[in-house]
């Protein structure tokens, strides 16, 4: 409940220029797969709406994030309005990530690997790893709001209930963020990289976005804000003047999607070997091989 949750900043992005008071750490550095890199520029706030882009630039791709690292709480409330573009091969990601920069625990509240954006995956990256599917069309204007209390995970959709969790639930201090990305060819259990369908540019685009902090029986509530217009207005990417030193964390957020599992177009949950299979027999060096990459990048086996 909202009763239970007090409102530690609310950024509608009416100024001319990202509030650094909020957002502590713009992302800049190669991603480990190679495919992007991080960049700045690509963040940028026009006509209230905050604008994280994913464009192609000089033969390669480039993509903004930004996140209120080292700032964080454990526990509390995330509520933000927001729209992701289409684009084959790019997503974008709306996280919870641990206030250290260290990757330890995870939350992905919007993961958008599909490029059509006919739904995203609710992911808890705990023991054992836990991802929902929900089938929404995230191109349109949606508000979502993750609910984070002691042993539990709670996902709204425009005030509907979609996904809860409980094993293995974070307890540590933890930092918002959101970030674009492109994915490699290799990585076929996203669908793979972008293609000649791929826009030049894909942008994920933020109305306003509310962090509460736990404070059970003692909050605020917080009113919603009015939603953004169904259609927001294209303008070209504005490179804002970083007051705070640009923060590499390139090396610690790899984990998101180097080590994610694997997870094919369609999941079929029942069967955790499709994604191997071929002519229905399971490949197992492909298997393997993913399982190992997966303990190279976190420490951990699972498929």
């Amino acid at each position: 409940m909202m009763a239970d949750f007090s409102t530690v900043f609310f950024d509608d992005f009416n100024g001319g220029s990202i509030d650094r008071g909020n957002w502590r750490t713009l992302y800049s550095g190669e991603y480990g797969t190679g495919a992007f890199s991080w960049t700045p520029s690509q963040v940028s706030v026009h006509d209230g709406i905050l604008d994280v882009a994913i464009t192609r630039q000089g033969g390669g791709w480039v993509a903004g994030g930004l996140s209120t690292i080292p700032d964080g709480q454990t526990y509390g409330s995330y509520e933000f309005r927001a729209r992701i573009e289409e684009g084959q091969g790019t997503a974008g990601v709306i996280l919870l990530w641990p206030s250290n920069n260290t990757w330890s625990d995870e939350v992905d509240i919007v993961e958008t690997h599909r490029g059509n954006r006919d739904g995203f995956a609710f992911t808890n990256h705990g023991t054992p790893w836990e991802t929902q599917y929900i089938d929404t069309y995230v191109a349109d204007w949606h508000t979502y709001r993750l609910d984070w209390t002691p042993g539990e995970l709670t996902l709204y959709v425009d005030g509907q209930q979609v996904g809860r969790m409980t094993n293995d639930v974070p307890d540590q201090p933890m930092s918002f963020g959101i970030q674009g990305h492109v994915l490699a060819d290799h990585e076929w259990w996203y669908g793979g990289g972008p293609d000649g369908s791929t826009p030049n540019q894909v942008n994920i685009e933020v109305d306003w976005v509310r962090v509460s902090a736990y404070t059970p029986g003692q909050g605020d509530g917080g009113g919603t804000p009015a939603p953004a217009p169904i259609v927001a207005p294209v303008v070209e990417a504005v490179v804002d003047t970083v007051v705070d030193p640009v923060v590499e964390v390139v090396d610690a957020l790899l984990p998101d999607f180097v080590a994610s599992p694997a997870q094919p177009i369609v999941a079929d949950l029942d069967d955790p070997w499709g994604p191997f299979r071929v002519n229905g027999q399971v490949d197992w060096n492909a298997a393997a091989a993913h399982v190992t990459a997966n303990w190279e990048a976190t420490g951990q086996w699972f498929i």
